[in-house]
């Protein structure tokens, strides 16, 4: 069939920057499309299609498909299938740009109901990449909804034994997602550009004989929430950006992606840096009082302070009960009084909020039923699950209701008047984003949501360090200065007053993703670094990474500890201790105070993990490079010796004579003839500078 090629302005041009100019392919008057990257790759005979009034109508259903073309924009014109007026495809390309930005929206004619948009879908399973699982070198990267939570790898044959989990299908990654060789080099991209309407979802499929396919959704996780769409409405879905790249890393590759998506969605609004500091949580959980804030604090100004740490951050605990911000008996002089005595050490004040929880037992909230999330087929919660009850178990505000969001504002407003803090964690989200009916039927959750963050960011003054946890990566990003990038690190207290040291486990890996997606998931370090590895990407660019908290406690060998503090080290981000610091052996609070390892944190950068993607459950090469050297972390996580050896190709390193230094000891290196050869114990991590 004769195909019309558009797209190739400036394609040679790119082709010698290394970066291939996507070529649009279409027919005449038809519905689907296919992008292709020169010979090296395509995405094949894709449409799209709207589930209008709970039936899902893909492209070809439109009598009337006009395509044009123009400086790099090819749109598609869709129209004479009521009740829409007209829906609108553009793909943007550029020269010497490896990608194409994919737009869409609609016009109703007459009012209905809209549950979601595909822009890259097919109808079937059908594959529409050049990907088998004959290849063993292809993974896919799998970012959770629940972002930055835990993502996944994948390799494509694993993909294809997948199924749904507790948390919806694996193979639905969220915000972002790649498909990487990262032998040959190649990348494809997918990434949302905006969060404003529904989450962004790129959906992963295998056909029987093996073949890749790949769908891009704007809709809600479970496919329940719709919203109604009234007549002369128009409705403009996020944009994605689809890419290819060749001849360069993956892992270079999704750290650019990264600053695209950062750019479109933080609108120029800075990131705000904090000092290093500590938190009640890990060590008190609930059981925190004024006492023990306090002895932290002081321990904090006579130990840590010359080591740069500031931050004293009372978390959960401080309230009543979850959601009504009454302070407990165990602060008998207020929040205010705390905050000026940490203050007057020359410390800095954080705290802790669930900006979208309140409590159903507070009858103020009955006089106000329709300001409350009822979110569909919710599931009873078992009241003795901390955790559940704590993110799942409480009532959740509806931004989408006009009075809610400028009471959040008001309430919020006079809690940073009255208490002072220089920082803040905002928390459970998640309650506030669940599907359900709104009191605004014509408001998705993301928009509800996003309306009550930022209406409360704006009551608060600019200087207010903030941080999300527990929500959607794209909610509001420009609201907060740093993320979560997991979950919490540990369970919560300690073992015994006779060896107070926060709960901590290392973990356990076998050292290859080939057994983790259909095993367990530990709890601890290893879950941690796992995280800490696959978010680089978001640093400094979408937000800053906010680790939960570093532990040098003896429940660790001190060979644990130190990978512990030095993983959180080399990511740049966040650098809050959470154990009972004032209980620590001298060998441990060195760690917290060792001088080189926080001139590598200082630079505040995020290293990459080097072996992301060659198969490492978690990476062991992690590469930081600074104006005037480059530090490597190398890790052993396994429970087994190693040794390992590594050239200046493998570690990504130009050829040259290199001085080499380990930064936790002090002494120099040898880097022999074939590279850098290291023998090391399990679950041990050598911190190594190179200056040339």
């Amino acid at each position: 069939m004769f195909r019309i090629l558009a797209a190739l302005i400036g394609f040679a041009l790119a082709r010698i920057a290394g970066a291939a100019t996507p070529a649009v392919e279409h027919v005449p008057g038809g519905a689907e499309f296919s992008l292709r990257w020169g010979t090296a790759a395509h995405i094949a005979d894709v449409t799209f299609s709207l589930r209008v009034n709970g039936q899902w109508i893909h492209g070809e259903a439109f009598p009337r498909r006009e395509w044009t073309s123009a400086s790099g924009r090819h749109v598609l014109r869709c129209s004479g299938l009521p009740p829409l007026e007209e829906f609108v495809l553009t793909i943007e390309t550029a020269a010497d740009r490896p990608y194409v930005i994919v737009n869409a929206g609609l016009t109703a004619r007459d009012q209905f109901e809209l549950g979601g948009v595909r822009v890259l879908t097919r109808k079937g399973e059908a594959a529409n990449l050049p990907v088998t699982r004959a290849d063993p070198g292809w993974t896919v990267f799998s970012e959770a909804l629940h972002s930055p939570d835990h993502g996944r790898i994948f390799t494509v044959a694993q993909m294809a034994d997948l199924k749904p989990g507790r948390r919806g299908d694996p193979r639905n990654a969220y915000w972002v997602s790649t498909l990487q060789h990262d032998v040959k080099n190649q990348t494809y991209a997918f990434a949302a550009l905006k969060g404003e309407l529904w989450p962004t979802s790129f959906e992963w499929r295998t056909s029987a004989q093996g073949a890749l396919d790949v769908s891009h959704r704007s809709g809600s996780p479970e496919g329940l929430e719709k919203i109604l769409v009234k007549s002369g409405r128009a409705i403009a879905v996020d944009p994605v950006l689809v890419g290819f790249w060749e001849n360069r890393r993956p892992t270079q590759v999704l750290a650019e992606v990264g600053r695209i998506m950062g750019e479109s969605l933080r609108m120029g609004r800075p990131m705000k840096p904090i000092e290093p500091g500590w938190s009640t949580w890990h060590s008190y959980g609930r059981e925190i009082t004024a006492d023990g804030v306090m002895r932290a604090a002081r321990f904090m100004r006579d130990e840590l302070y010359d080591a740069g740490y500031r931050y004293i951050q009372l978390d959960g605990g401080w309230w009543t009960v979850p959601g009504s911000y009454v302070v407990n008996t165990d602060f008998p002089r207020g929040i205010r009084d705390l905050s000026n005595q940490i203050t007057d050490l020359g410390l800095k004040f954080g705290l802790h909020i669930s900006p979208l929880r309140v409590n159903p037992t507070d009858p103020y909230w009955k006089n106000h039923p329709d300001w409350l999330v009822s979110p569909y087929n919710k599931k009873p919660i078992d009241p003795h699950d901390a955790e559940m009850m704590t993110s799942l178990g409480m009532m959740y505000l509806d931004g989408s209701h006009p009075d809610v969001p400028p009471y959040l504002a008001g309430q919020f407003k006079q809690m940073v008047e009255d208490y002072k803090p220089t920082f803040m964690k905002w928390d459970h989200h998640y309650g506030g984003l669940e599907e359900a009916p709104r009191h605004d039927p014509t408001m998705t959750g993301l928009q509800a949501h996003n309306r009550a963050v930022r209406m409360i960011r704006a009551a608060l003054p600019a200087d207010l360090v903030v941080t999300r946890s527990m929500g959607w990566l794209f909610g509001a990003i420009e609201c907060y200065d740093a993320v979560r990038i997991g979950n919490d690190i540990n369970h919560t207290g300690v073992r015994s007053a006779a060896e107070p040291y926060a709960n901590i486990t290392y973990g356990q890996t076998t050292g290859s993703i080939a057994e983790v997606p259909l095993g367990r998931d530990f709890q601890g370090l290893i879950r941690f670094a796992r995280a800490a590895a696959q978010n680089y990407y978001i640093h400094n660019h979408i937000a800053i990474c906010d680790p939960d908290a570093f532990f040098t406690s003896p429940q660790y060998t001190l060979e644990e500890a130190r990978c512990h503090i030095t993983v959180q080290a080399l990511m740049g981000g966040f650098l809050f201790g959470g154990d009972r610091i004032e209980s620590l052996p001298k060998d441990r609070l060195d760690l917290y105070r060792h001088k080189p390892l926080l001139d590598v944190w200082r630079s505040g950068k995020h290293a990459v993990p080097l072996d992301l993607f060659s198969g490492a459950d978690i990476p062991r090469i992690w590469k930081l490079e600074l104006p005037d050297r480059t530090v490597f972390g190398f890790f052993n996580w396994i429970d087994a010796a190693v040794e390992s050896t590594w050239s200046l190709r493998d570690l990504e390193l130009g050829t040259g004579t290199y001085r080499l230094t380990d930064l936790w000891s002090g002494q120099p290196v040898a880097l022999g003839q074939s590279g850098l050869t290291l023998p090391m114990a399990p679950h041990t991590v050598r911190l190594i500078e190179f200056r040339q």
